[in-house]
């Protein structure tokens, strides 16, 4: 059986190859990268002396993946981080060189919400897409739909706050709540389900082990950076006006020379999943990463403490 896993230089790619080590002999796994170029140098070369073979996979270039796919059993597909349109070409046109490369089998890293069937959230809406596209493939799967990665607010959003709005936060989500995941703890069930870990042709949701709002998240780590984060709130059309006047443009398609964020965190990536979450849809905690990879899910808390607590601003 041989296993190949697609978006291997990302943070989730990495987390999900560096688990699948663990559960299968390197010699049956095939990473994929958009380039090897992108691929962290160490991670290359430890990678290869374990025995990995390593391809070059553009989700742009329809025959280079058919080469690329050759030979493996099941893939792992990972989202790419486009909006819209192209990020929906880019998926189809792997799912459709999985197949000719004759791939049985695809875990797709998805979004929590690509299950609503009307009305459907503007992020999940390209993952609907997606999923669509597989079960047209005729070919086995697994949906492993993420909920929103607790990384982002915690890494981008607290220490913006904290470092350049006075530790003030605008949101349009007012209490609504959301079982944020660790990034990592998605990248381990990536990799158990793309071992054969879970139901075939099942989709499981994969959440933190609580449901936090924005507020309590931050004050959550606020308890242990000393800085207490003060939320105001307002509608969805005054927050895209906020951001506008931080320099954010609405797509990632825009101009982020005087942006807060880097270039590719757009308004419509922040709003949209903000009103994801308003919607309710993201009020849900499961047990899937506990029964996929036999750890419990990383709570906030510990998230802090264990892994980012030297990359905040703290007192």
């Amino acid at each position: 059986m041989k296993y190949l896993m697609n978006g291997v230089d990302g943070h989730l790619g990495t987390a999900a190859a560096d688990e699948m080590l663990t559960l299968v002999d390197p010699k049956d796994l095939i990473f994929c990268a958009y380039s090897l170029d992108a691929i962290k140098a160490e991670n290359l070369n430890r990678w290869k002396d374990l025995g990995v073979t390593i391809r070059e996979a553009n989700y742009e270039n329809y025959d280079q993946m058919v080469e690329a796919f050759t030979g493996a059993d099941r893939m792992l597909l990972i989202s790419t981080y486009a909006l819209g349109e192209t990020r929906r070409k880019q998926h189809r046109n792997a799912i459709n060189a999985a197949k000719a490369a004759g791939v049985g089998y695809i875990t797709y890293t998805s979004f929590n919400g690509a299950e609503i069937e009307e009305d459907t959230p503007l992020i999940a809406s390209d993952h609907k897409d997606t999923e669509k596209a597989i079960l047209e493939s005729g070919l086995d799967y697994n949906f492993q739909r993420n909920m929103l990665y607790f990384d982002y607010p915690l890494m981008l959003f607290y220490p913006l706050a904290v470092t350049k709005l006075n530790c003030t936060w605008m949101s349009n989500m007012y209490d609504k709540k959301c079982a944020y995941v660790l990034r990592s703890d998605c990248g381990k069930v990536a990799a158990a389900l793309l071992a054969g870990k879970g139901e075939k042709n099942r989709a499981y949701t994969i959440t933190g082990p609580e449901m936090l709002s924005e507020a309590e998240f931050f004050a959550e780590v606020g308890k242990q950076t000393g800085f207490s984060i003060s939320h105001s709130y307002c509608s969805t059309e005054e927050l895209y006006e906020y951001w506008a006047g931080k320099g954010v443009p609405k797509t990632q398609q825009g101009d982020f020379s005087n942006s807060v964020f880097p270039p590719g965190i757009c308004s419509d990536d922040i709003v949209g999943n903000n009103a994801s979450i308003l919607s309710g849809h993201f009020e849900k905690v499961t047990n899937a990463v506990e029964e996929l990879t036999g750890r419990k899910a990383t709570s906030v808390n510990d998230a802090v403490k264990d892994f980012y607590i030297n990359m905040l601003p703290h007192k």
